[in-house]
């Protein structure tokens, strides 16, 4: 893809609800916004002697490089689910354009509904209302933005396409990837299995997989069975494209899940050993997964260091809301499939883990050999300059508070912290400044995966509105005064906030 056609799609995402702005942190200088920074700010910075357009340009958070040579299953990767839809999932919009976004926004696991249809094969969110978009331009799409150094892409397909068309598929696929798709073995592999390494600038396809005589009683990746509604071209009946039974895949289709051959096991899997075939990948739902916690937990860890998983979102997620993250990768998890379209808390976890690295994350070694250590966190929060209230409280007086939350490891307290409550005044112009000067210090287990996430908050009747937010790694976060963008709801920045980390053994 030209660097024009790149600028178009963040273009047309720049005001999307899948545009996050979550890297303004990593890479301040290239925000590209005018920060007004309030008279307390600006005299305090003034009193420790530090210059705020320096600081402005600093990172408040800085992942460390990412070693590429270990086997798949030592990684988290940020995945989307639904790729192709640009709203909800009842009747939302879809576009070719969505793959790119998430894949310049180092998304590494995207998903493909594929359906055949009277205008050909189609991606789209059967059986209703949302828009589809053809096949081919998908594969496109994503081959555009597969780079000859990139970390590896993974295609979860999703194939309701009968057997009798699959060749269509296949064919299709190789044609727009050529040899960025994985279709043969890769030479001089290790025991231990392939690595990112060498599958740089590759496109790997998770491909169902129906062992023997085996009774498929799982659902799909949606876990819905509804009336068909589509819009658009019409989904061709299975009786019409060659019955596909959830269980027929062509040995040719089959042939192209070399690294994934994606299965939704029976019960009991988490203490089996999948040899025969290779490169099984579990599949389960996140309620799937949550009846075997917390009694399976030291199980499935020590599972995810034989075979890939994915989690993908329960079917009642009708709003295209998400499963917490975080709770997932604690279970080794690697692949936790998002609705990109939501600014959630499981999508902030998302961001905070996956912004600013390739989207590719080793496991931490204290969580792999389930040990964790002993630290303190000392926070500092000042103030923050511009925020945004919600719209009830623009050019008002409204109750704001900051409250912080830090998320340790497993079997550890999720410790929570409240600043006090200032009757401040919203100018429409500017947005709002708080001062709040305020410290917390908190002793806590680290795995690897403890998470930080701060809101400021406004006080009102009922459940308090949360304004903004900030959420990342501890790992990330970067000593001495630092500004943080905080983000609104729909993961755009709104605020800056002036702080101060510091993380230390006990």
């Amino acid at each position: 893809m030209s660097e024009e056609e790149k600028r178009a799609a963040l273009e047309l995402f720049k005001n999307s609800d899948v545009a996050f702005q979550t890297e303004h942190n990593v890479s301040p200088a290239n925000a590209n916004s005018d920060v007004k920074l309030s008279e307390p700010v600006l005299e305090f910075l003034d009193s420790e002697g530090l210059d705020a357009a320096e600081l402005l340009r600093t990172p408040s958070v800085v992942p460390p490089p990412v070693d590429d040579s270990k086997p798949l299953t030592h990684y988290f990767i940020s995945s989307s689910h639904n790729t192709y839809l640009l709203s909800g999932q009842l009747m939302g919009k879809s576009s070719a354009a969505s793959y790119t976004h998430v894949l310049m926004r180092h998304g590494r696991c995207v998903e493909i509904d594929v359906w055949p249809s009277t205008e050909g094969l189609i991606v789209t969110h059967g059986h209703t209302f949302s828009k589809s978009v053809p096949f081919v331009d998908v594969c496109r799409a994503i081959g555009a933005q597969v780079g000859p150094n990139d970390w590896p892409v993974l295609v979860s397909l999703e194939c309701h396409v009968g057997i009798a068309r699959q060749g269509e598929l296949v064919r299709i696929m190789k044609e727009e990837w050529g040899q960025k798709l994985v279709d043969t073995e890769i030479e001089g592999v290790s025991e231990d299995g392939v690595s990112p390494r060498e599958l740089r600038g590759r496109i790997v396809l998770m491909v169902e997989y129906y062992p023997p005589d085996g009774k498929d009683d799982s659902s799909s990746s949606s876990e819905e069975e509804e009336e068909d509604v589509q819009n658009g071209p019409r989904i061709v009946k299975e009786d019409e494209a060659g019955k596909h039974d959830h269980g027929k895949i062509s040995p040719e289709l089959a042939a192209l899940g070399l690294y994934c051959r994606s299965m939704k096991p029976k019960s009991g899997w988490q203490l089996e050993t999948f040899l025969d075939p290779k490169n099984i990948l579990i599949n389960v739902s996140e309620s799937t997964l949550s009846s075997l916690l917390p009694h399976s937990l030291t199980d499935l860890i020590a599972h995810a260091y034989q075979n890939l998983r994915r989690i993908f979102p329960r079917g009642t997620r009708i709003q295209s809301t998400n499963p917490n993250a975080l709770k997932y990768w604690r279970t080794g998890s690697h692949v936790v499939s998002l609705n990109w379209q939501t600014y959630d808390l499981g999508m902030q976890f998302n961001e905070g883990m996956f912004a600013g690295t390739p989207g590719w994350v080793l496991k931490p070694d204290d969580f792999r050999n389930g040990g964790s250590k002993r630290r303190i966190i000392r926070g500092s929060l000042k103030g923050v300059s511009g925020v945004i209230p919600t719209s009830d409280a623009r050019g008002e007086k409204w109750d704001a508070y900051l409250k912080v939350k830090l998320f340790p490891a497993n079997g550890g307290k999720n410790e929570s912290w409240e600043s006090k409550h200032l009757k401040v005044k919203d100018e429409k112009e500017g947005g709002t400044n708080i001062w709040w000067d305020e410290e917390f210090e908190w002793y806590f287990e680290e795995d690897g995966l403890t998470f930080l996430r701060i809101t400021i908050k406004e006080d009102v009747f009922g459940k308090d509105d949360e304004v903004a937010v900030f959420c990342t790694r501890v790992l990330y976060l970067q000593e001495g005064w630092r500004f943080i963008r905080m983000m609104n709801m729909k993961g755009k920045h709104n605020g800056t906030l002036l702080a101060k980390f510091e993380v230390v053994d006990v």
